[in-house]
């Protein structure tokens, strides 16, 4: 009979634990486990969110750089085209002025070349004129043929001056 009662006993103080352990120490324990899954959860939640973020921010970065690289590319191989565009020009404007100053030294060279020929055209018609004289003068007598000597110095002297 003790052991009934012993039994008894027991089960009644089990139930009377049971129920004080589920009315006030059960529920601040499940609260507590249920507020810490609820942020376990949200915390969860938010790094997928984060790491999903992330991951637009990193496409948006690999775009970006793309786009630069594609941008830095196209500016290079424009200035390329306008340094060759630029060179091509200073080439042609060198080879004009290279026919430019050529033209104006074979001007020059003709110019120098004309008065060579007039001032040696002029030596030689004074130097003709003057062999001329001298030579009538000397085998000519001055008496007979003074009016002819004085014909043919004039005529010289007239061409001479003409040219």
């Amino acid at each position: 009979m003790n052991l009934n009662a012993t039994i008894f006993g027991q089960a009644i103080s089990f139930v009377l634990f049971v129920w004080f352990c589920m009315r006030y120490i059960w529920p601040p324990i499940i609260l507590a486990i249920e507020t810490r899954q609820k942020k376990i959860e949200d915390t969860l939640l938010s790094s997928k969110k984060i790491e999903q973020e992330y991951l637009v921010t990193q496409n948006k970065i690999n775009q970006m750089i793309k786009d630069s690289e594609n941008k830095a590319s196209f500016i290079l191989n424009k200035a390329n085209q306008q340094k060759l565009l630029i060179i091509e020009e200073a080439r042609n404007i060198a080879i004009q002025e290279t026919k430019k100053i050529f033209l104006d030294s074979k001007l020059e060279i003709d110019m120098q070349v004309e008065h060579a020929r007039q001032k040696l055209k002029n030596e030689i018609i004074d130097l003709s004129i003057l062999m001329a004289e001298k030579i009538i003068k000397t085998n000519v007598q001055e008496d007979k043929n003074q009016l002819f000597i004085n014909n043919v110095v004039t005529s010289l002297s007239e061409i001479k001056k003409s040219m």
